[in-house]
């Protein structure tokens, strides 16, 4: 009987741990720009680093509770963020999604969202290749592994932002391929969005948007 209580014991473990991993959330790591020691750029009374983080709080509450994605931040308030920290903790829980979050001073009204993700060369870098999990990666190159998922999900983003039903709301520009510190050392699909505004709540306006355009996610 002994024996059987310990097979059916360690039976259940297993057969939980695939349900649980069956029904694993999706995860998104929010990375708003600034640190404890870099405030980013001055908007109109406030910095980037503040207006950033208070965006990714707002995006944060209602992708848990609408679409019900794990939300994990690159920092909390006073937190210094030291060059590759980001790409090191998202390769590391192997996020499903990345996203940078950056605003700047906007001398129009309409506000502007630009979308891009990371390329250093255009030829080189959407190369077929068949890439060794176990060997080891040059930072420049990690984004390799998952370039085509971040299209992917960079496309799907644009076709919401740049839907006729937002056009009056804001001007949205994209997706581009260039270089990007922020990105370098993802091996996880990623991309950055900037915004510019010309007052400093003015991204409240682009919460429901953005959270529209991450709907992709709730299908991964």
């Amino acid at each position: 009987m002994t024996v059987i209580r310990i097979l059916f014991f360690f039976v259940s473990i297993l057969v939980k741990s695939q349900l649980e991993a069956q029904h694993h959330p999706v995860t998104i790591m929010l990375d708003p720009a600034g640190h404890a020691k870099n405030t980013g750029r001055k908007l109109i009374n406030s910095y980037e680093r503040a207006e950033t983080l208070k965006l990714a709080e707002s995006l944060s509450t209602i992708l848990e509770d609408r679409y019900k994605l794990k939300v994990v931040f690159t920092r909390s308030p006073g937190e210094e963020i030291v060059p590759l920290q980001n790409a090191s903790f998202a390769n590391r829980l192997d996020v499903d999604f990345f996203l940078s979050l950056h605003i700047y001073k906007e001398e129009t009204a309409k506000p502007k969202i630009f979308a891009y993700h990371l390329v250093f060369n255009p030829v080189a870098d959407f190369a077929k290749r068949t890439i060794d999990p176990l060997s080891f990666i040059p930072v420049h190159q990690a984004h390799f592994t998952s370039i085509n998922r971040t299209v992917f999900a960079g496309n799907m983003i644009k076709s919401t932002l740049n839907s006729q039903q937002y056009q009056k709301q804001f001007d949205f520009y994209g997706l581009y391929g260039i270089p990007l510190k922020p990105l370098v050392g993802m091996s996880v699909p990623a991309l950055l969005l900037e915004i510019g505004i010309n007052e400093d709540d003015k991204w409240q306006s682009l919460v429901e948007p953005i959270i529209d355009s991450l709907f992709f996610l709730t299908k991964s």
